[in-house]
């Protein structure tokens, strides 16, 4: 549990991220190409191992908006809300053992739920088997399983996308216990961010191109993001 001056810090940050209106996003160089349907590989690494009693989330936002304005963001602090993530997201892949055979399980946002309820979609194409020294989640997902017509997947360029990190999910707004969360950003800023992709080309992205994510931002090294990595390539 964060304690002292490290609990402030989060609590502050958690105004920041829920009110929105300081959340910032990474954007990177456009280069328009003409690209089919896409498979996107996510990696994200730990500071000590993978547990499956914590709860780690990638949040996507098909919003298809060049600017990025919104954007996931983590709940720190109360009300809760889902317990997880605020901002805007439309999808979003899970692992924990509370999930499927192999940890990894994907969900779609039910429109007009407040980010409350979520329809199960199934399996990534292919992902990393956890073991009990694993320190990092791998995993490769096809756009048609957010999109499933491959002509209405081939018109989105642009997501927002962001991982979280934590030990619980709370779902009570008088819950006053604190939680541990990371998420992309630096909570001595005060500042949440994700980053903007644009998807419709090949491209690599990696958290040494962006320093977006810094290592020891969280006390509880299962928790605390130190590396990430995502891949767009054409099918």
């Amino acid at each position: 549990m964060l304690q002292g001056a490290s609990w402030r810090r989060r609590a502050a940050w958690a105004g920041a991220c829920l009110l929105l209106s300081l959340a910032a996003c990474a954007r990177f160089p456009d280069t328009p190409t003409v690209g089919g349907v896409r498979r996107i590989a996510v990696e994200v690494q730990v500071a000590g191992r993978i547990r499956p009693d914590y709860h780690y989330f990638v949040l996507f936002n098909l919003s298809n908006d060049a600017t990025g304005q919104a954007g996931p963001v983590p709940v720190v602090a109360p009300p809760w809300g889902n317990g997880f993530a605020a901002g805007s997201f439309t999808h979003f892949m899970r692992f924990d053992n509370l999930q499927p055979a192999g940890g990894y399980a994907l969900y779609r946002v039910q429109p007009n739920t407040n980010l409350s309820v979520f329809q199960y979609l199934g399996a990534p194409r292919l992902s990393e088997p956890v073991g009990a020294q694993s320190d990092r989640l791998r995993f490769e997902i096809d756009l048609t399983q957010f999109i499933p017509n491959p002509v209405d997947a081939q018109q989105m360029r642009f997501i927002q996308l962001n991982f979280i990190a934590t030990d619980r999910i709370p779902i009570d707004p008088n819950d006053p216990t604190p939680k541990i969360v990371d998420a992309l950003g630096d909570p001595a800023l005060g500042v949440s961010q994700y980053l903007n992709i644009r998807i419709d080309q090949n491209r690599i992205v990696r958290n040494a191109d962006t320093n977006l994510e810094p290592r020891g931002d969280v006390a509880d090294p299962d928790l605390d993001i130190v590396d990430w990595r995502v891949e767009v390539r054409a099918l």
